[in-house]
């Protein structure tokens, strides 16, 4: 079957414009993920075959560890993109043991003019020049900003922070149809922060474009604006650059030890949110009005509070009057709603939880962070059934989950009784994110049940190496289940591995 990008399909009351990477409904434009849409066009371009899920990991995933659950939600998010949801599908059909397989008649053609393909881009993280580590985090909220500036912009399609760190520096496979890659590097000049930017040939051969910008502490906020500008003026010379989303603070040096923050609680390690929430406190003193700073002072704590470091709260007291302070500061602070909800959750109240998710998702739709903390909570508070959509809709936003995304999907098996598939993701987590501990505590249970108490053994010997401290104490804070068996038989399966 003959690819061009330049085709559009229409089957039922649907057209799929390839170039435009838009998909319509009545010509009402309809909403779907960048991966949906490429799942999508992969399904109809072979149409006359069953795709293997083999296929669509070579594909989609470029052939990375991806398991048969992450499919078919991804699979699931097209469905629902075209309201596919019947029993007797309409569009896309399984094909038990072999696949999945586009069933809908479909007429392609190919515009007399076709319009100019939208550009689709790749935003790396920066490079921290010479040994300059200690700016690695200014690269990581550059590459994140810019991300998240430019995509909302209907000129461009814009790859995830996400796959960008998947990808890191590898050239991206045609399935992404990436045509420019931004790339550069940040260093000290003195006092002040330089960024050159440059602009390649999506196949990353040739540069097409480069400045420089040299930005002061002060103007840091206006810099990345300055450089999301310059960008799309060279990607999309015709179009303008919509309001930045609200960033929480004009300060530029409020800012610059939030994105500390950030960098430092990503290392997945305990010791790491004393850190973070050293430079998320820093952030609320010099802009007391910073919501999200507050926020994350919340979930930091209650990190602590979890893995009863010393020096850690006694209570979750503190967090949860950090996470209403924040809301107090925005009434729009979607994290600060999402951070509350995580709070409540593990203080077992899960009406009040529930309700300050919702929250959340009613003032930001598209937080995949928010998504992932109610689908986690709702599997903490022993309620599989209702954290599968929620961690459906994230595995449907992006091609890659990080260690701590893909943790949930594990965590949700397991209490559904798939203990082989709730391993698999265990693997993948530790593969990533060796000290990942709450990965290691449900290995350990999922180990134990199905017999293998040897290497279960191992996992809890492990968990003493990476935090000498952890029992059966810390577990229970980690997990709080408020359903009884739950809690047995993750308690069995710890004391039977040599847990105390």
């Amino acid at each position: 079957m003959t690819q061009n990008n330049s085709q559009v399909w229409t089957f039922g009351a649907f057209a799929l414009d390839e170039a435009c990477s838009e998909l319509t409904q009545s010509d009402v434009p309809v909403a779907i993920e960048p991966q949906s849409l490429r799942i999508l066009i992969f399904l109809i371009r072979h149409r006359d075959r069953v795709v293997s899920k083999d296929d669509l990991i070579e594909e989609i995933w470029q052939g990375r560890a991806i398991s048969d659950w992450a499919i078919s939600g991804a699979i699931k998010a097209v469905r629902i993109a075209l309201g596919d949801t019947a029993r007797d599908r309409s569009f896309i059909k399984t094909i038990h043991g072999r696949g999945f397989r586009f069933v809908s008649d479909v007429i392609s053609k190919t515009p007399e003019k076709p319009p100019a393909p939208k550009p689709t881009v790749l935003i790396r993280v920066f490079r921290s020049a010479g040994e300059e580590t200690q700016l690695n985090y200014l690269a990581d909220g550059l590459a994140e900003d810019l991300i998240n500036g430019l995509s909302r912009n209907g000129a461009l399609n814009v790859l995830s922070y996400n796959t960008s760190q998947a990808l890191k520096d590898t050239v991206p496979a045609k399935v992404y149809g990436v045509t420019h890659i931004v790339d550069g590097n940040i260093r000290k000049s003195g006092s002040r922060t330089r960024v050159t930017a440059v602009i390649l040939t999506g196949n990353g051969q040739r540069q097409t474009w480069a400045e420089t910008f040299d930005l002061s502490p002060e103007s840091l906020l206006a810099g990345h604006d300055l450089i999301a500008d310059r960008l799309l003026g060279v990607l999309a010379p015709d179009h303008s650059r919509p309001a930045q989303k609200r960033r929480g603070t004009l300060n530029s040096q409020a800012y610059d030890e939030y994105q500390k923050g950030r960098y430092a609680y990503f290392r997945y390690e305990p010791l790491a949110f004393v850190n973070a929430l050293s430079h998320f406190t820093k952030a609320a003193e010099i802009d007391p009005d910073f919501a999200n700073a507050y926020a994350q002072q919340a979930y930091c704590r209650t990190t602590l509070y979890v893995f009863g470091l010393p020096g850690s709260d006694k209570t979750l007291d503190a967090a949860e009057n950090l996470a209403r302070e924040a809301i107090q500061r925005d009434e729009y602070s979607a994290l600060g709603y999402a951070r509350l909800g995580w709070v409540l959750g593990y203080l077992g109240r899960p009406e009040e939880s529930i309700a300050a998710f919702e929250a959340a998702l009613t003032r930001d739709p598209d937080n995949s962070e928010a998504f992932l903390a109610y689908g986690e909570t709702m599997n903490r508070l022993a309620r599989p059934d209702e954290a599968g959509p929620l961690l459906d809709t994230v595995s449907s936003k992006d091609s890659f989950l990080p260690p701590s995304w893909e943790f949930p999907q594990g965590h949700r098996q397991l209490l559904l009784g798939e203990q082989e598939t709730a391993i698999g993701h265990f693997r993948s987590v530790l593969d990533r994110v060796e000290r990942f501990i709450p990965a290691r505590i449900q290995l350990v249970r999922a180990l134990w049940e199905i017999g293998d108490a040897e290497e279960a053994q191992q996992m809890v010997d492990r968990v003493r190496e990476i935090a000498p401290r952890y029992g059966l104490a810390h577990s229970k804070r980690m997990f709080p289940y408020p359903v009884r068996r739950e809690v047995d038989a993750l308690t069995e399966a710890l004391t039977g591995a040599g847990m105390r």
